[in-house]
């Protein structure tokens, strides 16, 4: 009897310890075998998603740029598959990409700050690669400015106070003493973060509305839908250079707080993207006045302000002072390496002013900059040296003068080769591009292409780019994906390329309308 109870208990206690042992290292048998009572289904889909998410379009690398991403790995694998042997992308403002040489002090710094000292600023040597200036500033961003931390360290969530302070100073001389707080400046990640954290605070709910010219950037409708918030468009006049006028401002605001949109601010893009014009001061000082009387959040995105060909630059913040009303204007301006002559996109450099922004408001954006600990440091770095280049008499001032004169003036050139030769096509109406980056041409669409586009579910100037992609190897962008009035067909293009290029862009532009022409005349 006592042996029997023995073995059963054996029994017993090596079942509990297979058991045990199965619980602690299951097989994937055993695994298969317990989750096939249970149907898998994923839990995050194309339905349970944000929908604000799926809504959000960005033209700028939208369908036709997916579509020469596919055509340029075709090329590289058969070189003879297309009439072209390369993709001109001309979609985005991107300059190193397409050619554009960095600026070299600059660059200089850079590699010094990153450097560690005993190979960088105190290399006995170091004059041998580097001038004098860029050491002297290297090793005072060094030394001061990150307080011996180097660049691979956090900074303060606004940014590194000495690179804010020149930031201050840049704005304080570009507008003619007028005060600039280093306290109310951002650092960020190029302009288009420190838009975004704007856009955030502004949007509280479904029925806030933001006034943003038509056309527009596609950041400003992209995060604005995001958010959930209303696009309040307002028409730029074609006719007169993409100017404004106070009665379209007047005429979309009242429409839209008749339909029930709380507008509670105002973008304007200054010299425009994706128009390439230049405002006015007389346009400037309205659209001040506009926004102080509905009491409006002016923003200013003024990252291409010093791509200006023709006109004059005047900031946001000077009109506001010129007529009188800068201490009741609430103003936030943007600005980036990305743009100008330094063309530093990669870096995502910039910053904001905040100009009488309720302080308690402030502390709401700070918190959000520390939520994401800091800009980029190199960011950051390039930020302070655009604004802050080699003093007159320093070894590198006059190179370096010379570097960005000859970036303008080819830039200058080639807004004049692109606006004429486009506005030269018989079809095609192109208005001058006085400032940024970017032409904005109206095309007629010949019947054949508004029926087939229609049928397809997609634009006529979508059509019309991805046959053009596909013949030239040219990558423009859809009018429609920055908006424009009804019946208005286009697109954008960069004048970035090489002048040559460029060239060689708008005769095969014209020679492929053409025939574009022919294929969908009915």
């Amino acid at each position: 009897m006592l042996f029997r109870y023995t073995a059963l208990l054996f029994t017993i206690m090596t079942m509990r310890m297979r058991c045990s042992i199965a619980s602690v290292a299951p097989t994937p048998q055993t695994i298969a075998a317990e989750t096939s009572f249970y149907e898998h289904k994923k839990r995050l889909t194309i339905d349970s998603m944000s929908q604000s998410l799926r809504k959000m379009e960005y033209a700028v690398r939208g369908p036709v740029v997916i579509e020469a991403d596919k055509i340029a790995d075709q090329l590289a694998a058969n070189p003879q598959q297309y009439p072209f042997d390369h993709i001109v992308y001309t979609n985005i403002g991107n300059p190193q990409s397409i050619g554009q040489m960095p600026l070299k002090w600059p660059r200089q710094v850079m590699a010094l700050v990153d450097l560690p000292d005993e190979v960088g600023i105190d290399h006995p040597d170091v004059l041998k690669l580097f001038p004098q200036d860029a050491v002297d500033r290297a090793r005072e961003i060094k030394n001061h400015a990150l307080s011996g931390h180097g660049s691979g360290a956090y900074t303060h969530s606004k940014g590194v106070r000495a690179f804010r302070q020149d930031v201050a100073d840049f704005i304080a001389a570009r507008d003619g003493g007028i005060p600039s707080d280093p306290e109310a400046i951002f650092l960020s990640n190029g302009a288009s973060n420190a838009i975004n954290m704007v856009l955030t605070a502004l949007i509280a709910n479904e029925r806030t509305g933001v006034m943003i010219p038509t056309p527009q950037y596609p950041i400003y409708s992209a995060t604005i839908d995001l958010l959930n918030g209303h696009r309040v468009g307002y028409y730029m006049n074609e006719e007169k250079d993409w100017a404004l006028n106070l009665e379209e401002l007047e005429r979309a605001l009242a429409t839209a707080q008749e339909e029930g949109i709380e507008v509670n601010s105002f973008v304007l893009i200054n010299p425009g993207n994706p128009t390439g014009q230049v405002l006015s001061r007389e346009n400037l000082h309205d659209i001040v006045r506009f926004c102080v009387k509905h009491n409006l959040v002016l923003l200013a995105d003024e990252v291409y302000q010093e791509n200006v060909y023709e006109g004059e630059f005047v900031s946001a913040k000077r009109a506001a002072y010129e007529c009188g009303l800068l201490d009741q204007i609430e103003l936030i301006s943007f600005h980036s390496v990305s743009k100008g002559v330094f063309g530093e996109c990669g870096r995502r450099g910039g910053y904001m002013e905040l100009v009488g922004i309720d302080e308690k408001v402030q502390d709401e954006l700070y918190k959000m900059a520390s939520a994401s600990l800091c800009a980029t440091v190199a960011g950051q770095i390039m930020t302070s040296l655009m604004v802050r280049g080699p003093s007159p008499g320093e070894v590198s001032y006059e190179s370096h003068e010379v570097e960005k004169k000859a970036i303008y003036d080819s830039l200058k050139r080639r807004s004049t080769i692109v606006s004429q030769g486009l506005d030269s096509i018989p079809g095609f109406s192109c208005r001058p591009a006085k400032g940024s980056m970017y032409c904005f041409p109206s095309v007629e669409m010949p019947p054949g292409a508004i029926r087939v586009a229609k049928e397809r579910g997609t634009t006529p100037d979508a059509l019309y780019c991805v046959s053009l992609l596909k013949s030239t190897g040219i990558c423009v962008v859809p009018a429609s994906g920055f908006g424009q009035r009804d019946g208005r067909f286009g697109f954008r293009t960069t004048f970035l390329p090489p002048e040559e290029e460029m060239q060689r862009c708008v005769e095969k532009i014209k020679e492929h309308y053409e025939s574009f022409c022919k294929e969908y005349a009915t």
